[in-house]
C-alpha cells in the first residue's frame, strides 16, 4: 500500500487498486467494507468483505484505530466508498483506503468474488 500513501489527499484516505486490494485479502489488520446496496452485495462482492448495510458505519469498524481499512461500492461515479472512507478518517481511523473501481471494476478484472443471499430483516 506504499503507492496508495504517496497518494492520500486532504481527505484523508488514499485510492488502491484493484491489485492492491487482491494482495491484502484475508491478511490479518485488514479490512474490507462493501457499502453496496443488498442486492449487489448478494449477487458479488470481495471475498470476506463486510457488507455495511447502513448509515452506522462505527459498529462495523474494528476497535484498532491503526487497522487497514478499505471501502468500496459499484464502480468509479458511485461515491458512497469514499463517503464511508471520510467517516472513518473523521471517527479517528489512520490507515484508510476507497477503492475507486468498485465491484464492477473488480469483476471486470476477472478477480475473484462471493455471492450470498440478502439476510432478512
Amino acid at each position: 500500500m506504499a503507492s496508495a500513501a504517496a497518494a492520500r489527499a486532504d481527505h484523508g484516505f488514499a485510492h488502491v487498486s484493484i491489485d492492491e486490494v487482491e494482495r491484502c485479502l484475508g491478511k490479518p489488520g485488514v479490512y474490507i467494507f462493501d457499502v453496496n446496496v443488498p442486492e449487489i452485495w448478494a449477487e458479488h462482492h470481495l471475498p470476506g468483505a463486510i457488507h455495511v448495510k447502513d448509515a452506522k458505519l462505527k459498529r462495523y469498524l474494528p476497535a484498532d484505530k491503526h487497522a487497514i481499512l478499505i471501502f468500496y461500492c459499484a464502480e468509479p461515479r458511485c461515491t458512497a466508498s469514499e463517503a464511508a472512507a471520510t467517516e472513518a478518517v473523521r471517527l479517528g481511523y489512520t490507515r484508510v483506503y476507497a477503492m475507486p473501481e468498485g465491484i464492477f471494476g473488480w469483476i471486470n478484472a476477472g478477480k475473484p468474488v462471493e455471492k450470498s443471499t440478502p439476510q432478512k430483516k
